[in-house]
């Protein structure tokens, strides 16, 4: 990430709970993976939460800050997960979070 787009990236988060670009990237990223990796299989609120984590770390490697908060973005927008639900069906709810989050 350049230092324009990290200056921009605090701005957005300046102005207060407004989603970044980054945080609506790891929410298509993670719906995306669910889809490709068993997508019939039951969707698990710790997998949700590893997503948040690895996903941001791996996009922010270098600034935990960064990665901290893109976390708790995700988080914020990733619905929790119901019972029964499975990973394609929760695949299509971060597609909607995603889209709403623009």
């Amino acid at each position: 990430m350049t230092a324009q787009q990290q200056a921009e990236e605090g701005l957005r988060r300046a102005r207060g709970d407004q989603p970044t670009n980054t945080c609506t990237a790891l929410l298509l990223q993670a719906a995306a993976h669910l889809r490709a990796d068993r997508p019939t299989q039951d969707m698990h609120e710790a997998v949700r939460v590893y997503l948040a984590r690895r996903l941001a770390s791996d996009r922010y490697r270098d600034d935990r800050a960064l990665a901290d908060e893109a976390r708790t973005q995700f988080l914020r927008r990733a619905p929790v997960v119901l019972a029964g639900q499975t990973r394609g069906e929760y695949a299509l709810l971060l597609d909607r979070a995603a889209a709403e989050a623009v």
